[in-house]
């Protein structure tokens, strides 16, 4: 018999012995697929099942299926012949209700946001430029290598970094990551990134743990939540102090390529020499200023300026003073020539007398007869009579 033959049997035994079925449980993984049909996982607490819904099938059914949806399945039994997979085949879907896990999740990021685990007040900034990091994650996951296979490629030769090796999946994960958390908050590190890579609903579960959330927002180390894809959310993320997308995308945001370093230097160079001419360039402008200002009050210019200033008022003095003189001159002149007019005037006049009556000047032709009069001359003065 050969393998397809087995195959082929064996599907045949499934689907007629295991036929319209009723099934329960959790969606965890799904794929809708361009053709038409789904593909997804269905779970329970203990195991797990490939299921298929083809396109003819599903198009009965009133909702899109998400991860995390409880739904209740009627199918059959198969097995798929070239892989020889076992395999649900629904025939009918019906949404149940939001699964356990998702219940969970939800319940615990409401609570532990209510309590403020999640306000962005408790966040610690990430260094842009990190010297010690920490990696919590299992030694044997693909998410280090390729976190190390980048490190590598952006030659970080000025960060030293220190590997926690904890269980990233399954019921005992959470207690081994708070162990590493615990272990690494205690050696001063820059910061320490919480890393796994994609995986099923269940398999990320144990990074919804309450204990771990609290050890996260309880450390002293900034913390970078890094887990599964893009899509994928858990409760570390909302609690560390920076989510990466990816455990790649984690050594991307936080550390800077050789090249990329140095062309950041480049430009701070360059942008510290504009700087620095600038600021030259102002303070040669104000010693300029300084100068000028020196020059136009130096003691040379002030002695110059007092002796112009005293030399002028020299001048207006001298000036003055000959003007006075002239005037003074003029005056005496016209005193001399005055003078000299009644002196010619006094010397023609001493042979005149006046004639007084009573004190009162008066004309010859109005005195009488026996009329008292006094008779003055420049220099004398006497009484007579009328006869």
């Amino acid at each position: 018999m050969t393998v397809s033959e087995l195959n082929l049997k064996a599907k045949s035994l499934l689907e007629a012995h295991f036929d319209d079925i009723a099934l329960s449980g959790e969606i965890s993984k799904i794929t809708l697929h361009n053709s038409g049909h789904w593909y997804f996982e269905l779970k329970d607490e203990k195991a797990s099942l490939a299921c298929a819904m083809f396109k003819g099938a599903n198009s009965r059914v009133n909702f899109k299926p998400q991860v995390g949806d409880l739904v209740d399945l009627v199918g059959f039994v198969s097995l798929y012949e070239a892989s020889g997979r076992f395999q649900f085949i629904a025939k009918e879907l019906k949404k149940a209700g939001a699964g356990d896990l998702e219940a969970k999740f939800l319940a615990l990021k409401e609570r532990l946001e209510k309590e403020g685990l999640f306000d962005n007040a408790h966040k610690k900034q990430i260094p842009a430029h990190p010297e010690k990091v920490g990696i919590i994650t299992s030694f044997t996951s693909a998410a280090l290598q390729d976190m190390m296979k980048l490190i590598s490629q952006k030659e970080c030769f000025l960060a030293k970094f220190f590997i926690f090796n904890a269980l990233t999946q399954g019921t005992s994960a959470p207690n081994s990551l708070i162990k590493a958390l615990q272990k690494a908050d205690l050696m001063g590190l820059d910061f320490i990134i919480i890393a796994r890579g994609g995986g099923s609903r269940e398999d990320l579960f144990c990074f919804n743990d309450e204990g771990l959330a609290r050890a996260i927002y309880n450390a002293q180390t900034p913390i970078i939540s890094a887990i599964g894809h893009e899509i994928d959310y858990v409760i570390s993320d909302f609690v560390a102090d920076l989510r990466a997308p990816t455990p790649s995308a984690a050594i991307d945001m936080c550390f800077l390529s050789k090249n990329d370093l140095a062309q950041s230097l480049d430009l701070l160079d360059d942008k510290f020499k504009n700087l620095m001419q600038n600021k030259l360039s102002s303070l040669q402008n104000e010693l300029n200023s300084l100068q000028k200002l020196l020059k136009a009050n130096s003691l040379s210019k002030i002695i110059s300026e007092k002796l112009t200033h005293l030399n002028f008022l020299r001048h207006n003095f001298e000036l003055n003073l000959s003007a006075k003189f002239e005037q003074g001159a003029l005056k005496l002149k016209q005193c001399e020539q005055a003078f000299s007019q009644h002196a010619h005037f006094f010397e023609k006049s001493k042979a005149f007398v006046s004639l007084k009556k009573d004190g009162k000047t008066v004309l010859l032709e109005h005195l009488h007869k026996d009329d008292i009069i006094t008779l003055h001359s420049q220099n004398l003065g006497k009484e007579a009579q009328i006869l």
